[in-house]
């Protein structure tokens, strides 16, 4: 399913003509298991894009697949120059409580041109460091020690160390997964500050529904391969397709209806 470009004279045409990214009949395959298979998709400058399905729908495989981290069995990815500058956030990164580095310091050896690093925050990165950090609303938390981080945090430091690449296109893998309510609705107000602000094209994968209904202009679900495609409103009001079963509603956050 390719999508048409927007008309010039629409509101939709600041985006420019070409997708910044197009995903052609994409395929990945781990030995004879297919985890995603016949997905096409344009993706345009300043989208945000949700990546809902049950588990093992292929959502993460789809991610790896534009990082380039897992090989395609079929199709391609096409990027335009201003997909070049990528930002990935994975779903979690595990530390131990007594992990050593304070966030100045994890944020140093994050940045793209830090060398020779002895411990401490390097006077000279230490203003795009702290941009980063207030960006996110954590530049209070520079001099802690980040493990010991709330999950919301971490989450918040973790996007702002990607945001020391400028990036054009950033990735996230279940962003909302370690945060409650609260915290989840903070990081989509950041993010959704962050893609006005730099001009970002955001694709993540979520179960969370209610950081879709935040945050996406667009919605994929995906079992498998693409299921259906449209507005947060469209998609999640969608009946499951023929032969849909209950993982569909569980993908949309909904109860399956069983029959009496």
């Amino acid at each position: 399913m390719m999508e048409v470009a927007p008309n010039p004279g629409s509101a939709a045409a600041w985006r420019c003509l070409q997708p910044i990214l197009r995903l052609h009949r994409i395929g990945v395959c781990y030995g004879k298991n297919w985890a995603l298979r016949d997905v096409s998709l344009d993706i345009w400058r300043g989208d945000r894009i949700a990546f809902i399905g049950p588990n093992g729908a292929g959502k993460t495989s789809l991610l790896k697949s534009i990082l380039g981290l897992v090989p395609l069995a079929e199709g391609a990815v096409l990027r335009a120059q201003a997909a070049d500058r990528v930002a990935y956030v994975p779903q979690k990164l595990h530390l131990p409580s007594d992990f050593p580095l304070t966030v100045g310091e994890f944020m140093a050896i994050s940045h793209p041109d830090w060398s020779a690093w002895f411990g401490g925050l390097p006077s000279r990165l230490r203003p795009a460091i702290m941009d980063a950090l207030d960006q996110l609303n954590v530049g209070a938390l520079v001099n802690q020690t980040i493990g010991t981080l709330s999950g919301g945090q971490l989450q918040k430091v973790l996007l702002a160390s990607a945001m020391l690449r400028t990036p054009g296109l950033l990735l996230l893998d279940e962003p909302s997964a370690s945060i409650d309510q609260r915290g989840t609705e903070e990081l989509g107000e950041c993010l959704a500050q962050l893609q006005i602000r730099k001009g970002l094209t955001i694709l993540f994968v979520t179960h969370d529904i209610g950081l879709v209904r935040m945050l996406a202009s667009r919605v994929v679900c995906l079992n498998k391969n693409l299921i259906a495609l449209g507005s947060p409103e469209e998609v999640l009001s969608q009946s499951p397709p023929p032969g849909g079963d209950s993982r569909w509603f569980t993908a949309l956050g909904r109860s399956f209806p069983h029959s009496r």
